[in-house]
């Protein structure tokens, strides 16, 4: 029994391991991302030595009918995880999607449905969308920030204040929270039936970063970033 045990465990583990599937690409012509998976984690990270993007799927839950499409075509590159008849039924795919970028400006469009959305060090423009995925940006050269969601917490940082920076943000139920030093130089907007608005950094009118938010109950704190 105990033999049998262990031939389980490790064929368990081993098949575990090689779920995740990883391809390179050269980052020279990649000038954006866009990225969609319904169901799990989004991570992308900046490797700052490195000169390629680095995808890797971990395919946890994934049947017959789901499809990963990887394709790199004027300028962007494409990592989307679908189903065949997401209109029709759940979708019964679930994976870990992490994407590697170098330290270089790269717009990033993500979409997803419950997946959690965690992009670290990004730069350029970021344009989000989730229904109920939980997302946290961070990226002091970020300037412009687009985002949309129904239920989901949004949590934005940047722990040096940009020349100039633009975040418009869209939520039904969601609360967001925005980290600045400071020393930024504010302007907010917030529109909400019923969320409040907690702004620790006052506002300025020769501001840095224009933050606009709009929703029906969700509230917004903006804080000092304390590191």
């Amino acid at each position: 029994m105990k033999i049998l045990f262990l031939c389980v465990s490790f064929f368990g583990f081993f098949n575990f391991a090689q779920s995740a599937e990883t391809k390179e690409f050269d980052s020279s012509s990649i000038k954006r991302l866009e990225i969609s998976n319904p169901k799990g984690e989004i991570l992308v990270v900046t490797s700052p030595n490195s000169k390629k993007i680095i995808v890797t799927i971990d395919k946890i839950q994934f049947d017959k009918q789901c499809h990963f499409n990887l394709s790199s075509s004027l300028g962007t590159l494409k990592a989307v995880v679908e189903h065949e008849h997401a209109l029709f039924e759940k979708a019964n795919c679930i994976t870990k999607l992490k994407i590697e970028v170098p330290n270089k400006v790269i717009d990033i469009d993500v979409s997803s449905g419950s997946s959690s959305i965690k992009l670290m060090d990004a730069q350029g423009k970021v344009d989000f969308s989730t229904a109920t995925g939980p997302v946290e940006i961070h990226g002091d050269a970020l300037k412009n920030i687009e985002g949309k969601t129904a239920t989901s917490n949004m949590r934005i940082s940047y722990s040096k204040c940009p020349t100039r920076a633009d975040i418009n943000l869209v939520t039904a139920t969601g609360d967001t929270e925005i980290y600045l030093p400071a020393n930024c130089k504010i302007r907010v907007s917030h529109k909400s039936a019923t969320g409040d608005l907690f702004n620790e950094l006052g506002e300025s009118e020769d501001f840095q970063v224009h933050i606009s938010s709009k929703s029906a109950s969700g509230s917004l704190k903006i804080k000092k970033n304390q590191k």
